[in-house]
């Protein structure tokens, strides 16, 4: 069941990160970062999605290697065996909660530190200035007193035909041209070298424009440097200890007490689905009379069931969240739990009266 279980998780986990990937593409086309950068905060919501993923990972191995066993007969001969159901059922269940105790670990460690990486890596791209002002083809005022235009902007920081205009801190108005230039960071912030280039200003002993030609120059731009600041923490990007206490003290954490500590319960339910998937897949497969017409049928009733399951646990977290019913949380996949269970109990249970009919 392994292998079902990696390729069906691999699978999925692929085509929701190119979905989700998507949303990220403003990266490459407003801030002008690279391929590398891209792909490593795409790569930082890997995490949030496995959580989802990998009990529904589960549902569709479970379902794979039991077909797989009806169509090869062995199912059939294991029961001819003597072998039981909670023999065939084993080895599936421990690899579910091995996905159990992967799910929670991403739940309550990795998803939020993997979300507060990519928050603060955005942050920072966003606050920088090469990516987040100058742009090909375009006059931008990146703040009072200080406009620019750059011919073409090149990854790395680097720019071909600049037009700047100075005019910063009520002093001189300066106009800088030049062939190429490249932004740096330094020990006093960021800085604009210039080359092959001119400076263009007015004197103010005789008002005529001087011309200074220029081999290399700069200019200090820590002043238009936004600072991140503090960032504020989304649900996603908290760890339990911050669900469950949130911090009163701040407004939006007074506002959403409710949402937050729905949410840290929502993280230590997360893994139960992975038994009730599971469980929904032996009783579909295992669970009911054999069938020589195949378990089509069988197999998209089960699909549905975890689907509505899934769904249900959404719905009703934000329920229980807004009216302070936690126990709600777990109860939804506790419950498919038991009922999944008590069904494949009492298929076994009708077979042995089926079989003995007498009692002896």
């Amino acid at each position: 069941m392994w292998t079902p279980f990696l390729f069906a998780t691999a699978v999925a986990t692929v085509i929701v990160w190119l979905t989700q990937s998507l949303q990220r593409i403003d990266i490459i086309v407003e801030h002008g970062q690279t391929l590398a950068a891209f792909g490593w905060l795409t790569l930082l919501i890997v995490p949030s999605l496995l959580a989802v993923i990998i009990p529904f990972g589960l549902f569709a191995a479970a379902i794979f290697a039991l077909h797989r066993l009806h169509s090869d007969s062995e199912i059939a001969v294991m029961f001819a065996a003597g072998v039981s159901r909670a023999a065939v059922a084993r080895p599936i269940l421990l690899i579910a909660l091995i996905g159990a105790i992967a799910t929670l670990w991403i739940n309550v460690d990795l998803m939020p530190r993997s979300y507060r990486a990519l928050k603060r890596e955005i942050a920072d791209i966003r606050a920088d200035f090469v990516s987040s002002v100058l742009r090909s083809g375009e006059f931008i005022t990146v703040a009072d007193g200080f406009t620019v235009y750059v011919d073409n902007a090149e990854p790395g920081g680097r720019f071909s035909g600049l037009l700047i205009h100075d005019y910063r801190d009520g002093g001189p108005a300066e106009t800088y041209m030049a062939r190429r230039g490249l932004i740096q960071e330094t020990g006093i912030g960021p800085v604009l070298h210039l080359t092959n280039g001119n400076i263009q200003r007015v004197s103010p002993a005789t008002g005529e424009v001087e011309i200074v030609v220029f081999n290399r120059t700069a200019i200090s731009l820590s002043a238009l440097k936004r600072d991140p600041g503090a960032l504020q923490l989304e649900m996603t990007e908290r760890y339990l200890g911050e669900l469950f206490k949130p911090d009163l003290t701040k407004g939006w954490d007074r506002d959403n007490v409710a949402r937050l500590i729905g949410e840290g319960h929502g993280r230590l339910a997360g893994p139960l689905y992975a038994f009730a998937y599971v469980l929904i897949a032996i009783y579909a497969l295992i669970g009911g009379p054999y069938d020589r017409r195949g378990y089509a049928v069988r197999i998209a009733v089960a699909c549905a069931a975890a689907g509505a399951l899934r769904v249900a646990g959404f719905v009703l977290q934000g329920e229980a969240s807004e009216q302070g019913h936690y126990w709600a949380i777990y109860a939804t996949p506790i419950a498919a739990i038991v009922v999944a269970a008590l069904l494949i109990a009492d298929v076994k249970s009708s077979r042995r009266e089926a079989t003995n009919p007498s009692g002896n």
